[in-house]
């Protein structure tokens, strides 16, 4: 069947796609967790429900095709005897609470940057609880969170974009072990740091076609213009706020802006936002380009050189648990796999090719396993760099991996074994 639409849209959405064809009943298990009682598909475009013998009488014929799984078909109706029982509630998962937390968050940050636009000063204060709530989603369950903002569509970018960063960067300060309070620091930073757009018009920031120069520097401006609404704010703003407001679109190598800061000159944190932002930008539905998958995010942002820290970057993708396509990882039992595609509707469970056996010090004939999938449920420990273990022959070992061969003359660096 093709899902044209599910009931309370994208927010309740447990699929990376709003449209999809429904092919599996896997597909099903994930409708049904997400509390979704009623889908919208497209007969013109996929099957029709199929009617049982015993709905005859109680729903008029219809042409709906026949041979149907039996968990697509309309069950009877219900007969009642007797007095109504009432209905147990089922319990809410941690991808409906997320979703209930980016609702509220939603509605907060569009208040806030109103408010901004009327020329009222930003109360820091008074996102802290918002801030709190998010931190909290994040501990229970990371993915869950990014995957609940990741799912938004280009009317909403501005305003989620700042709940999606803000989620993040508290997940990648977790994973670089930093104190809670920075961590909490970095959420808030976060959620602040598109804050001078709305010192830009709304026409600009949601123009489908190329920004003209003069356009172009206007936009390019609201760093220095977040950083002066926050620093003026009257309130208590802490120096990580206001140095991720203003440096989050510096590069590593300089060519970024405002300031054309490089190297060590960037602080940590300004490095963490650099790469968050990106990240959510480009996996997000804008005006003027299409969304990429996360995977294939991952694998663009780190062939960009000269753009992020790379081993931040490697330490952000431990955080969110999503791999890049051609990238190497090690997996639960010690073997070593490369990433040969994403999957769509759930980027944690890409499928990989393992074909080397760290304890053994040896290469294995390539086995093809989803991550995640029974019986063996293989897990990812880490992404790891393929020059460290095989140097410089490492691209053309992916290469002819990617093939489903393996190279013949392919022999681990000396550190392969002692790692």
């Amino acid at each position: 069947m093709f899902v044209h639409a599910l009931d309370g849209g994208w927010l309740a959405s447990p699929f990376w796609r709003s449209q999809f064809v429904l092919s599996k009943q896997a597909q099903i298990d994930k409708i049904i967790a997400a509390g979704i009682e009623h889908i919208e598909i497209d007969t013109s475009r996929g099957l029709a429900p199929a009617r049982r013998a015993t709905d005859a009488a109680h729903v008029p014929a219809t042409d709906g095709l026949a041979g149907a799984p039996a968990s697509l078909q309309p069950a009877a109706p219900a007969i009642h005897h007797g007095p109504e029982r009432r209905t147990r509630r089922r319990a809410l998962s941690e991808l409906d609470r997320a979703r209930d937390t980016v609702e509220r968050s939603k509605v907060a940050v569009l208040r806030m940057f109103s408010e901004v636009r009327l020329g009222h000063a930003v109360d820091t204060g008074a996102l802290s609880p918002l801030v709190d709530e998010i931190a909290d989603s994040v501990a229970r369950d990371a993915t869950a969170m990014i995957k609940v903002t990741r799912l938004k569509n280009k009317d909403e970018y501005t305003y989620l974009h700042s709940v999606a960063v803000c989620a993040l960067m508290i997940a990648f300060a977790r994973r670089l072990q930093l104190p809670e309070n920075e961590v909490r620091d970095l959420g808030m930073a976060g959620l602040l740091h598109d804050i001078g757009k709305m010192a830009v018009p709304s026409a600009l920031l949601e123009k489908p076609g190329a920004l003209e120069p003069g356009e172009r520097q206007l936009v390019q401006s609201h760093p220095e213009m977040g950083h002066a609404l926050l620093r003026d704010s009257g309130t208590e703003v802490s120096p990580i706020v206001l140095d991720v407001c203003l440096h989050h679109h510096e590069r590593i190598d300089g060519s970024g802006y405002p300031e054309r800061l490089s190297g060590d000159r960037l602080t940590m944190h300004a490095r963490m936002s650099a790469i968050c932002d990106v990240y959510d930008a480009v996996t997000s539905d804008r005006p003027y380009k299409r969304p990429w998958s996360p995977s294939e995010a991952l694998a663009r942002m780190r062939s960009w050189e000269g753009h992020f820290d790379r081993d931040l970057f490697a330490i952000f993708i431990e955080s969110i648990g999503i791999y890049p396509v051609g990238g190497l990882v090690r997996l639960h039992d010690h073997r070593l796999a490369i990433v040969i595609a994403g999957n769509d509707e759930d980027p944690t469970a890409p499928l990989v090719r393992i074909f080397y056996d760290i304890p053994a010090s040896r290469f294995i004939a390539p086995i093809d396993v989803r991550i995640g999938q029974a019986p063996d449920r293989v897990t990812i420990e880490r992404p790891e760099r393929g020059g460290h273990w095989f140097g410089d022959k490492w691209d053309g070992i992916a290469a002819t991996l990617r093939t489903g061969e393996l190279p013949a003359d392919a022999t681990p660096a000396p550190l392969a074994a002692a790692r």
